[in-house]
């Protein structure tokens, strides 16, 4: 119902912080885990592809530009098309598949690969919420970055509440995401501020490597194929980061840790 009044996160970050390390106490290897192999075909297999299909976004544009911007183009840095082309056809799928599996792992306390998947199931809802979610959030940010970043934070649910209900539209489940962070933006602001620092702290080794090291010391391919190896710490520190976006969304539609009702609630429940 979209005149449904959500609950206000009163929960501090830390707090929620604390609970989701109890929560994951002994099953977290296995979790991030099922984060790594979706980040695999989110992340290495488009630059893999990349690789063998170099043809960028640029050299497209140069193909049919013959003007006096042809110069300028080609100072610009591309992105590999079939990078571009395999996000936009799978990320909504991907990111769908993403809640699925946190939010069964946050309720269930088991990590099911099945349900990175799944979102498939249901692609051309996942693909056009995520069309529809880019649209919206890129039109925004043509307005400097503040206005873009209060428009990801509305939608921010938006995907969760597809997980927990399919049936619903694309439009209904933005609009209810919208209503549902109305008083909640600050508070997911710092919660996500609070899961910072796994990703600051996963992304030193790939930050110092491409400092101290050129590509033209081993080659493109390898350079690029060190680089994906140096991002599975951040893989890992993207699945502490939905670990923590997940239970925000949970306090948001549960009412607060003490209404938690599965398997994994006494993680949560319990006074640390």
């Amino acid at each position: 119902m979209l005149d449904r009044e959500y609950y206000k996160i009163k929960e501090e970050p830390f707090d929620i912080l604390r609970r989701c390390r109890r929560h994951s106490k002994g099953t977290l290897a296995g979790f991030l885990a099922g984060i790594c192999l979706l980040y695999f075909f989110m992340n290495w297999v488009p630059e893999i592809l990349g690789i063998f299909i170099p043809q960028t976004n640029i050299d497209l544009l140069l193909h049919f530009d013959t003007s006096a911007n042809r110069e300028m183009l080609e100072k610009m840095p591309g992105t590999p098309l079939v990078m571009i082309i395999y996000a936009l056809m799978l990320n909504g799928a991907f990111r769908m598949g993403e809640c699925l599996y946190t939010l069964t792992y946050i309720r269930n306390k088991k990590a099911d690969c099945r349900a990175l998947f799944e979102g498939f199931a249901i692609y051309g809802k996942v693909f056009g919420l995520f069309i529809m979610q880019t649209l919206i959030i890129g039109f925004w940010a043509l307005f400097f970055i503040i206005p873009g970043i209060v428009a990801a934070f509305n939608f921010s649910q938006s995907f969760y509440l597809l997980a927990d209900d399919p049936s619903k539209g694309i439009t209904q489940v933005l609009a209810e995401s919208k209503i549902m962070m109305i008083g909640n933006r600050i508070a997911y602001l710092r919660v996500l501020l609070t899961f910072l620092p796994y990703y600051f702290a996963a992304y030193l080794p790939a930050m110092a490597f491409s400092y101290f090291v050129s590509a033209d010391t081993f080659g493109n391919t390898a350079y690029t194929a060190a680089l994906m190896a140096l991002e599975l710490p951040l893989f890992m520190a993207y699945g502490m980061i939905d670990l923590g976006r997940c239970t925000f969304y949970e306090l948001l539609v549960c009412g607060g840790f003490e209404n938690f009702r599965y398997a994994g609630q006494d993680a949560f429940r319990e006074e640390l």
